[in-house]
């Protein structure tokens, strides 16, 4: 309904474009949840979340227990409908991709060859940590191979995540129309401040900076892509 505004506390007119709806919601989950205080008032302590990066050969020991156990459950299920969502392209494509590491027609690959498989797919690459969760997921008995059946299933799951953080992006965009560098830019009380008065909406400095400390998981003095998507998932937009 391009007549109506859309409340940037609130969340408003009805069926919004999904990245709107997602950077309106972002100011709206953080009043809700957190509802502002004063600056003066306002003293936080939060840990920076730290990941361990261990070395050696890839080993689910290598990584804190919760940490893999996450990442694992990601590797094999999700909320959305899984292997229907691979288009015919992808799915051609993924079988071309396993036939040429299976010459022999076992039926199965190592799965030593997930991380080459995913970036050859145009599905990044994954971090050390991802990828120990992801064989963790997919192996847990640790027999070192992936059939075809399992391997598409876990590949329409990661087709799923890049739409849905292609999504995240457009919405965080929003704030960063100019930016070049989305994954390593910021959200600051100035942006704030630019799309409550381009919504026609008066929020107090003291309320924006409240909500920009509520994202800031490390402190940084703004919101970064990482801390928006996790608001964004906490939505229930995505």
């Amino acid at each position: 309904m391009n007549g109506d505004k859309y409340n940037l506390r609130s969340g408003g007119y009805q069926r919004p474009p999904l990245a709107s709806s997602a950077a309106s919601n972002y100011t709206s989950y953080t009043n809700h949840h957190h509802p502002p205080t004063s600056t003066a008032a306002t003293a936080r302590s939060r840990p920076t979340p730290r990941i361990s990066r261990a070395s050696g050969p890839l080993s689910a020991r290598s990584m804190p227990q919760q940490q893999q156990q996450q990442i694992a459950q990601t590797a094999t299920s999700n909320s959305g409908d899984g292997i229907g969502n691979m288009t015919y392209e992808q799915r051609e494509q993924l079988r071309e991709v396993f036939d040429a590491i299976d010459r022999t027609g076992r039926g199965f690959i190592p799965t030593s060859k997930l991380a080459d498989i995913v970036k050859l797919l145009g599905l990044g690459k994954p971090s050390r940590e991802t990828l120990e969760g992801w064989i963790s997921g997919i192996d847990p008995a640790n027999m070192g191979k992936i059939d075809y059946s399992r391997l598409e299933h876990f590949i329409s799951l990661r087709y799923d995540e890049a739409d849905q953080k292609q999504e995240i992006m457009n919405a965080f965009k929003l704030f960063k129309p100019d930016t070049k560098d989305t994954e390593n830019a910021r959200i600051t009380l100035a942006d704030l401040q630019r799309i409550s008065t381009h919504l026609g909406e008066h929020i107090p400095d003291d309320e924006l900076r409240e909500m920009i400390n509520i994202a800031d998981i490390g402190e940084t003095g703004g919101v970064d892509f990482a801390d928006f998507t996790r608001v964004m998932r906490k939505t229930g937009l995505f």
